[in-house]
């Protein structure tokens, strides 16, 4: 595509939205290019909307070939942000659709701010995605996921010591040298070598897992999770980390759990939890455990700082006022993994009687 054409096609989008007539798709994709000349991420999220607002009766003018007389007032943010876009639009080349190319082919937005449609919240977020960074010892990185793939170095030429690194708001599966087959949930790190040598096979953990481990009798699987280690022959097992203490929760199989000089066995639906100086086992709630990979909040028996901290990490998002709840309070339920972030809010307002308001990525309890 030629640069005039490109900037034909950029034109025609923002006149298709300062009209109303942008599917959600395409309107999200203006208002992201928007605040992305954000430099003061800290205002609150109805002043940049009123920015927008009077940057759109600036850039209609421009289409219409009007003489600009809009008069900077007293808020500086605002004004500078419409002088940007207003500018950007008169030297408009080929930057904001290359720029979405090149976001699209390499990081995707994963949960990405988008309108509200509900009238009941300033914005709504959209749910996290499948998405990784694969890198080697050579600093050499690969994105990998449903949307993002980069042309750099393929995840087969990737040789030693691997680390996958999934972000708040992302979720990836691999399957390792061995047939092994990991799911990680957001903010969680693999570490594992494209080749299991050796008398055993050992990866390490940071975050929460599903694993799902090929049998091979002459070579246990091992986890290193801190100072703990979790060894396996082959067995389904959930792994969550995220905490100061370790929970390992039991699918099928036979698992051992060793930790500061302590041992345990586990049977099948039950749960090791591992703290500083014990090991204690006990039967483990599977559905719950494991819900996050088949794509669910399952909140049967959740406090309340549980469900936060699930939230958070899928929606990239900080609570704010969490003491308006008792974080002991206990919850049901299941909620979809795939709902925008305002129909879990939703939810969660009925059962605690609070409101709660979406500002930008601060979730404000009232």
């Amino acid at each position: 595509m030629t640069e005039d054409n490109q900037r034909e096609k950029a034109q025609k989008l923002l006149k298709k939205y300062l009209k109303g007539e942008c599917n959600p798709d395409e309107e999200r994709m203006v208002t992201e290019w928007f605040f992305s000349f954000d430099e003061e991420p800290a205002v609150p999220i109805m002043e940049k909307e009123a920015a927008l607002e009077r940057s759109k009766n600036v850039l209609m003018h421009k289409f219409e070939g009007g003489i600009n007389q809009v008069k900077p007032k007293k808020n500086v943010f605002a004004w500078k942000r419409v002088a940007v876009a207003a500018s950007v639009l008169l030297a408009l080349t080929t930057t904001f659709l290359l720029l979405r190319q090149k976001q699209t082919s390499s990081v995707p937005q994963l949960a990405a701010i988008t309108a509200d449609t509900s009238g009941m919240f300033k914005n709504d977020i959209l749910p996290g995605g499948r998405f990784a960074k694969l890198s080697n010892e050579r600093g050499e990185t690969q994105l990998l996921g449903r949307e993002a793939l980069s042309e750099n170095v393929k995840p087969s030429e990737f040789k030693g010591n691997l680390t996958l690194e999934v972000p708040a708001a992302g979720t990836y599966s691999v399957e390792l040298s061995d047939g092994t087959t990991v799911w990680l949930n957001a903010a969680s790190k693999l570490e594992y070598p494209d080749q299991f040598a050796g008398d055993e096979r050992k990866v390490k953990l940071v975050g929460e897992a599903f694993f799902q481990v090929a049998k091979d009798a002459s070579k246990p699987f091992r986890i290193e999770v801190e100072n703990s280690v979790i060894e396996v022959l082959g067995t389904s097992f959930n792994v969550n980390a995220y905490q100061s203490e370790i929970s390992t929760s039991l699918v099928e199989g036979k698992v051992k759990i060793m930790s500061h000089g302590h041992e345990a066995y586990l049977s099948p639906g039950n749960e090791a939890i591992i703290s500083a100086d014990k090991i204690r086992v006990q039967p483990a709630d599977i559905q719950k455990n494991t819900a996050w990979q088949r794509g669910e909040f399952l909140l049967d028996g959740s406090s309340f700082e549980e469900i936060i901290s699930q939230i958070s990490r899928w929606y990239n998002v900080d609570f704010v006022n969490t003491e308006n709840i008792s974080l002991d309070n206990r919850f049901n339920g299941t909620l979809s993994r795939e709902s925008r972030l305002s129909e879990v809010l939703k939810i969660l307002s009925y059962t605690t009687n609070r409101k709660f308001e979406i500002d930008g990525r601060r979730i404000v309890i009232h």
